[in-house]
């Protein structure tokens, strides 16, 4: 039975992450000079945590709520949420299939 609730609650998250991008999008833009089949994108992202590394000291973990850094990759932001609400709803189904198919 818990394996069912688990799969509902992964379902209501990536129908709650779909629906979120869907209404909110994420501003990035594509770097170009890159050869066509390497296409890299651009964004500025919220990282409040990050690690300061001062030469020849030990790293200190930080935190400062208003940082926004330049994030790159192959993915745009929008995407990577999709691919993660439908992995939750696909990982959901998959654990309400096994309760009712054993």
């Amino acid at each position: 039975m818990e394996v069912v609730v688990l799969g509902l609650i992964l379902d209501i998250i990536g129908i709650f992450i779909l629906t979120l991008v869907a209404i909110i999008d994420y501003p990035h833009q594509r770097i170009f000079g890159e050869k066509e089949w390497w296409k890299r994108y651009w964004w500025q992202g919220w990282r409040p945590i990050f690690i300061v590394r001062p030469p020849n000291e030990k790293a200190e973990l930080k935190i400062k709520w208003t940082r926004k850094v330049v994030v790159y990759g192959i993915i745009p932001p929008k995407h990577q949420w999709n691919i993660i609400g439908f992995l939750c709803i696909l990982v959901g189904f998959a654990l309400q299939l096994k309760f009712f198919l054993s």
